[in-house]
């Protein structure tokens, strides 16, 4: 990804170079906030009432209120504009933080600090045409935390290195009772005796593109059902994709070493391109 020149900063467009955040703010010292990633193509902003949706649960259940919360369509229209991105693939990334409080606890957000950014960003077209490799991160297991996106990403950076000294992709990341929940970047997807499953666990992030891909293949006869599933299930399955509102679907070829059988490569092609038409 490319860096933004232009950027909206509690209120106000600014060049990057002028944007400045205190260092008493609890995003910077605690991760005491949220983000949403969204993609735009060539000016269309996908899945924002999505990403919004869920943005503005996390900021309910933490005590962030934005009164009124800004008109995000807006800005980011006009980032993807000032940053010469109207016709290219972006990223706008929004984040929201409690801001500057001394007291404990998760007081009430006087000033939240709110920061919209948009650059380029590069489709993985190596993943897609070459499949990606999973590494299954036995050691520590995901917070509560994780049905938020919570900028508490820690962990899944370390997974992600975990993943990568094993000469993989992506970590798929487990719970305290050692099921599988999703990978450090993205909704797991997977078909075990021609039925597709996703994981089910309070301990994962409710994903934008697998729910609107469910909502797709729904609409067409499939069905897709939740369950709890252990590195075993994942393993015996015959095809697994990594989903995200970047990414959108990419097929898994090797999991801990042992193949996947049926990647479905240009399956996954095909609702790819319906997933950001």
């Amino acid at each position: 990804m490319s860096s933004a020149s232009t950027v909206w900063l509690n209120g106000r467009f600014m060049p990057i170079d002028e944007a400045r955040i205190s260092p008493m703010d609890r995003g910077f010292i605690y991760g005491d906030g949220f983000f949403e990633t969204i993609q735009a193509r060539r000016g269309k902003i996908l899945w924002l009432p999505l990403h919004l949706e869920r943005l503005e649960a996390a900021l309910c259940a933490f005590h962030i209120p934005l009164d009124p919360a800004p008109d995000w369509e807006v800005i980011a229209g006009r980032l993807l504009g000032e940053n010469g991105l109207s016709d290219r693939i972006a990223a706008i990334k929004v984040i929201v933080t409690r801001g500057i409080s001394t007291r404990l606890g998760l007081p009430e957000a006087a000033e939240p600090t709110v920061l919209v950014t948009a650059v380029s960003y590069e489709p993985p077209e190596r993943l897609y045409a070459e499949g990606c490799k999973l590494h299954v991160v036995k050691e520590g297991f995901t917070s509560p935390l994780a049905g938020f996106k919570s900028l508490n990403y820690l962990y899944n950076l370390s997974a992600r290195q975990a993943a990568l000294d094993a000469g993989c992709d992506m970590a798929v990341l487990l719970d305290p009772r050692g099921r599988v929940t999703e990978t450090c970047t993205g909704s797991l997807l997977a078909l075990t005796d021609n039925r597709w499953w996703m994981p089910d666990s309070r301990f994962l992030l409710p994903g934008t593109a697998l729910r609107t891909l469910c909502s797709m293949m729904e609409k067409t006869g499939i069905t897709v059902c939740a369950r709890a599933a252990c590195p075993k299930d994942l393993y015996a399955a015959q095809t697994v994709w990594v989903l995200n509102s970047m990414i959108g679907i990419v097929p898994v070829v090797q999991i801990d070493g042992k193949p996947v059988p049926k990647p479905c490569a240009l399956e996954a092609a095909y609702w790819r391109e319906r997933l950001f038409a």
